[in-house]
């Protein structure tokens, strides 16, 4: 699938000794991650790159063809085996799950892609997400990044007084409420919340929820 970097192959589709990935050469690399048939790399100036697998959106390349190499024996698997750069910059941190990928930003936002049947890699009610899309909501700075096969993890270092009242009112967001602490979170400065709750009402709006029914429901009204 290409998930090693190589234009070609030493045994058919094995590299049986450690070989450099000469596409990179003359770039410092950071930090490497590994999925099920993808590759990433971060470089020491926070750009990503990807190669192997993409028929899931893992390496982040979009559904393009043009993009891909397509192997003769299954036109569905579409595979990049040079790495591609993804992101340009501002990466701090990659996790590779079986079939999707996340990143954390330097502006504290984290990013996701991939196979997203489980929400495993984006907020949107998609199959795929084919590019880098935003994961709303993260109380305090990042430390680690963890993806699974369905799923993903994220380790914070949220400690402040602050930050862990952001984590009680997260608890109790309901869609009665959720533009009350929204505003809240707007007038704290606490972002992430805020894009939580305004996740949450556009959900309810996309059901064809009612806010004010619900309202007249639970205080007895017609």
């Amino acid at each position: 699938m290409g998930q090693l970097g190589h234009c070609s192959l030493q045994s058919g589709d094995k590299e049986l000794i450690p070989r450099r990935v000469g596409a990179l050469d003359g770039i410092v690399i950071k930090d490497m991650a590994c999925g099920g048939v993808h590759t990433c790399a971060l470089t020491s100036t926070g750009a990503l790159y990807a190669w192997g697998g993409g028929q899931a959106g893992q390496l982040g390349l979009g559904p393009q063809t043009d993009f891909f190499s397509i192997s003769p024996d299954n036109s569905s698997a579409f595979f990049r085996n040079i790495p591609a750069l993804v992101i340009p910059n501002g990466v701090q941190l990659v996790a590779c799950g079986h079939c999707h990928t996340l990143v954390y930003m330097r502006d504290g936002r984290i990013h996701g892609w991939g196979y997203n049947s489980y929400g495993q890699a984006a907020n949107e009610k998609s199959t795929y997400a084919w590019y880098p899309s935003p994961v709303d909501w993260c109380v305090g700075k990042v430390r680690k990044l963890a993806a699974g096969g369905g799923h993903s993890a994220v380790l914070t270092d949220a400690c402040s007084l602050k930050e862990l009242c952001e984590f009680k009112l997260a608890d109790s967001i309901t869609p009665l409420n959720a533009s009350e602490i929204e505003d809240v979170a707007f007038r704290t400065g606490s972002d992430s919340l805020a894009r939580l709750c305004e996740r949450l009402r556009e959900q309810l709006i996309d059901s064809g929820g009612d806010c004010d029914h619900e309202d007249d429901i639970k205080s007895g009204k017609n």
